[in-house]
């Protein structure tokens, strides 16, 4: 089994675990009181799903006892250049024990451990892009887009904190992601994909939120997707 150089390990399950959504409410089959209740707490969905997987995988390998970050992969052709992703394919999932500091590349499909490498990550560099800061403006005239953006990311990405969610001063066609610390430069394009945006600088017009490391603008193409 091959085992991971550390740098290698460092930048690619950074980068795995920001643009892993980890399955929507829609792609979450259960019966419809369930489906129910998970769209009110769509926190339940990521949680029951992380807790499956796990009890499936601990039956094929020892696992660490903390509850690990768990990352899907979406495009493996962006990770084929690193060992440890050599037998992956789309679908598989990491399970990524930072106290342990382990990775583990688990097969759902078909019940089946791929590969288990050490890593060597700092909690810190784990907050930095799990759980992010963002502030939402919306740019546009139609109210609640806000409240929608923030039910969509914290579904994608269970680790972010919505901080604010105000109204910008001006108008704006299309969705930006500004970073405003740069410990979330990897979260921010996985951020701005989400949402169908792009990643620009802070407008003249806005103004920069003191407790926010991304600011998201959303424009008038969120409307439309």
């Amino acid at each position: 089994m091959k085992k991971l150089q550390q740098p290698a390990v460092l930048s690619t399950l950074l980068v795995v675990a920001i643009i892993v959504s980890i399955f929507s409410l829609f792609q979450y089959q259960k019966t419809q009181a369930e489906l129910k209740k998970l769209k009110q707490n769509p926190q339940v969905a990521t949680q029951e799903k992380i807790k499956a997987t796990i009890d499936k995988a601990r039956k094929l390998i020892a696992l660490p006892s903390e509850t690990p970050t768990l990352a899907t992969i979406t495009d493996i052709a962006k990770l084929k250049d690193q060992p440890f992703f050599a037998k992956a394919k789309n679908g598989d999932k990491i399970l990524i024990f930072t106290q342990a500091k382990k990775a583990i590349l688990y097969r759902e499909s078909e019940n089946k451990i791929i590969d288990v490498a050490p890593i060597n990550i700092g909690t810190s560099s784990v907050a930095q892009s799990q759980q992010a800061k963002i502030a939402l403006m919306n740019g546009t005239d139609v109210a609640g887009l806000a409240k929608k953006v923030e039910t969509q990311l914290t579904t994608a990405f269970p680790g972010v904190k919505i901080v604010s969610k105000t109204d910008a001063r001006g108008n704006y066609d299309k969705t930006i992601a500004i970073v405003l610390n740069d410990g979330a430069k990897t979260a921010v394009d996985n951020l701005a994909k989400n949402l169908g945006g792009t990643v620009g600088g802070l407008p003249s017009k806005e103004s920069r939120p003191s407790n926010a490391d991304i600011l998201i603008i959303i424009g008038k193409d969120y409307i439309k997707r």
